[in-house]
């Protein structure tokens, strides 16, 4: 991957159709004028309200009869193994219902097939209208980077696994990661695919009982067997591991490294922070010692967070001149190594740094999930939309 010394960033117009505002919308002024034409003496402002209402619940209806329901709602694409998989699921009982199915895996696996597979499910048809933030964050755990989106979750645990993509329009062979919210902020590859995810998830996830070993056996059976009748073309963990491994430029907290545009010959793209990683962490570590931003009965330091943000002053600054001569990546980095410390007191300087470098990589769908989720960013385990309180 290159980038030239013009600064010049990625091609925004595949990637910014997935931007909500790029679809045709609604014309609220058109809705107005005609309400104030109409009104005979009522209350225009409810004619208007009612239309609008009405407008949006249409444009919704119409999202729904396609997968232009994903990229509109979570602003990405999702690869062909996902569809696969979830055609292979749809197999087991062809009779099933998309409700059906997705409880046959929880009750049967303990695992929630979660996201994009509740549209698919028809879970979103019959779901009230959210804004679009919800969405964003539905099924977002507390570590989660804009780079990464649940499909997997073990029941009743911060275990999760899904999509991992260093750009937001990435469909195409991508790696699969797994976290538990619940430990750390560590993300692990280990899969290329949904079906081996799966398998990876029953060898090591879930817990088996004598009972369950035949079930395992058979499932497992049943996936190698639709995947080789059905032709499903997939990626093995190693293949894309080692592709995307190339191109990585920094390791990150989270330890899945970021991956930006960068010129070898020139070095443009990416420089190192100014500290290592093992400074940034004792840095960071300084916090403990102020307490817990999560604990409201905790005694608060306000020196020691204090001298904490003044130490990450001059690595921020440094970070922004390096992205004001084109190395966007180490901003990017900074932003999400102090989003990986989970301090919410490091929001504001995490926002300051994360959208000028998705901004600078062509990355503006990024930059929605990141606010959206610093806007409500909840360690609890009860992350689905569906959970939220009737508006």
């Amino acid at each position: 991957m290159s980038i030239n010394k013009d600064c010049e960033t990625e091609n925004t117009d595949a990637e910014s159709t997935n931007l909500p505002g790029k679809r045709k919308e609604f014309d609220t002024t058109e809705l107005r004028a005609e309400a104030l034409g109409n009104i005979q003496g009522k209350n225009y402002m409810e004619i208007l309200a009612k239309r609008i209402k009405f407008s949006v619940q249409a444009e919704y209806d119409e999202l729904l009869r396609s997968n232009d329901f994903i990229r509109h709602k979570f602003l990405v694409e999702m690869p062909a193994d996902f569809y696969s998989f979830w055609k292979f699921a749809s197999n087991i009982n062809p009779k099933s219902t998309g409700d059906e199915i997705l409880e046959y895996f929880e009750k049967q696996f303990q695992l929630q097939l979660v996201g994009p597979f509740e549209f698919l499910s028809g879970r979103f048809h019959k779901a009230v209208i959210r804004e679009p933030g919800d969405y964003l964050r539905h099924w977002r755990f507390f570590y989660d980077p804009p780079e990464f989106q649940t499909i997997f979750v073990r029941r009743d645990t911060g275990v999760h696994y899904g999509y991992w993509r260093d750009s937001p329009q990435e469909h195409h062979n991508i790696l699969i990661a797994r976290n538990d919210a619940t430990k750390n902020c560590v993300f692990e590859f280990i899969a290329g695919n949904a079906f081996d995810a799966f398998l990876y998830f029953l060898e090591k996830d879930f817990t088996s009982t004598p009972f369950t070993a035949t079930l395992i056996a058979n499932t497992q059976k049943s996936i190698q067997k639709f995947i080789n009748t059905s032709e499903v073309k997939i990626e093995k963990l190693e293949t894309l591991r080692k592709r995307r491994s190339a191109n990585v430029v920094a390791k990150t907290l989270h330890e899945a490294g970021i991956v930006v545009p960068y010129d070898g010959k020139t070095q443009v793209g990416y420089r190192p922070l100014i500290v290592s990683n093992g400074e940034l962490k004792q840095i960071l570590d300084l916090f403990v010692k102020a307490g817990s931003s999560d604990d409201s009965s905790a005694v608060d330091n306000e020196d020691i967070k204090e001298v904490v943000i003044e130490k990450l002053q001059p690595i921020a600054t440094a970070a922004n001149i390096a992205m004001d001569e084109c190395d966007f990546g180490t901003a990017l980095e900074l932003g999400i190594d102090l989003f990986c410390s989970g301090r919410r007191e490091l929001h504001p300087l995490i926002q300051s740094l994360l959208v000028p470098a998705y901004t600078l990589l062509s990355r503006p769908q990024f930059i929605a999930i990141s606010k959206a989720h610093l806007e409500q960013r909840k360690k609890s385990l009860k992350l689905s939309i569906f959970e939220l309180d009737s508006k």
